[in-house]
């Protein structure tokens, strides 16, 4: 994997909203590699369309890779193989750290994390499908507190074909509550044969953890929701420069360009006007007028009044 370079930073699969105008976006503001919102593995095997328009990959967002989920080796394999010939991503990663309730009830996600023998028969089955693109696996460190599967199983990933891991330092049942296990995601880091990869709350970390920490690169989720300079934030923690703070007329720019990015795109749907309005409030925040701003947006009922907005 060509793109990888020590503390390379990832912004992470969130469903909803690491759309691909999203991902566009956050490339120009310091993500080095961005991850598909994820999909699950039958979903690609009916060939939906809303899922394959879900995993298209812009030449500006690249490198990409794209995350699925799933129970089944076999099914998981013949979808990374259909990815692989219509999307060429950059990499093929397996969830199985996803704690919302589709995804669990469906036996997948972080489910498998109480069945540590099915989650490697998963990547060694895809890792076997596929011809050039290199599978990845992302997790979290055991389903409870009680029941930690990490670092033994990180091993037994990489046994199975895993190229790349990365592990969000919470379990199943934290969700997103609490801290992140800082230490236990480097004692992972630090006996891990291929780059591994923290996850996290990231935002938090001092310039000199980040600096020491034995992780190859670190993945940013939710925080780049509200602040999607935090890429750049983190890259001058790492290298010791000044960050310029985004002035209120920064934020505005950026909402706009995201809209302009999200209305350049082949096919717009109800559901792009809605994710897109969620989106850009979460960047109106910190200004005078904002509020103001936020609910005049709330108010519009398609693109056309969106856009009046920002004129």
């Amino acid at each position: 994997m060509e793109f990888l370079k020590k503390n390379v930073l990832f912004l992470a699969p969130m469903s909803g909203y690491s759309d691909s105008a999203y991902r566009h976006m956050l490339k120009k503001l310091g993500a080095d590699v961005c991850v598909s919102e994820f999909v699950h593995c039958a979903a690609v095997l009916h060939r939906a369309k809303a899922v394959f328009e879900k995993l298209f990959i812009d030449k500006n967002e690249r490198p990409c890779g794209i995350q699925i989920f799933g129970c089944d080796p076999s099914e998981m394999a013949q979808a990374a193989q259909i990815i692989e010939n219509e999307f060429a991503p950059e990499f093929l990663d397996i969830n199985f750290g996803c704690p919302a309730p589709n995804a669990v009830l469906a036996n997948a996600g972080a489910a498998l994390l109480k069945d540590t023998n099915l989650m490697c028969k998963i990547v060694e089955k895809v890792s076997a499908s596929l011809k050039k693109t290199p599978v990845t696996a992302k997790l979290r460190t055991g389903y409870t507190k009680d029941s930690i599967i990490v670092p033994k199983v990180i091993s037994q990933l990489e046994d199975a074909g895993a190229k790349m891991i990365v592990l969000h330092g919470r379990t199943k049942s934290q969700g997103y509550m609490g801290q992140a296990d800082w230490q236990l995601i480097e004692e992972c880091a630090r006996h891990a044969k291929v780059p591994f990869i923290g996850n996290g709350s990231v935002e938090t970390l001092s310039a000199e953890f980040l600096k020491n920490s034995k992780c190859f690169g670190f993945m940013i989720g939710r925080h780049a929701l509200v602040n999607p300079w935090i890429f750049a934030e983190v890259k001058s923690k790492i290298l010791g420069t000044d960050f310029k703070e985004p002035l209120p007329q920064d934020k505005i720019n950026l909402a706009k360009e995201y809209l302009e990015i999200r209305l350049s795109k082949d096919t717009i749907s109800i559901s792009d006007f809605k994710h897109s309005k969620s989106q850009i409030v979460k960047f109106l925040r910190g200004g005078e007028g904002f509020k103001d701003m936020r609910f005049a947006i709330s108010r519009t009922k398609n693109f056309e009044e969106l856009t009046k907005i920002f004129l």
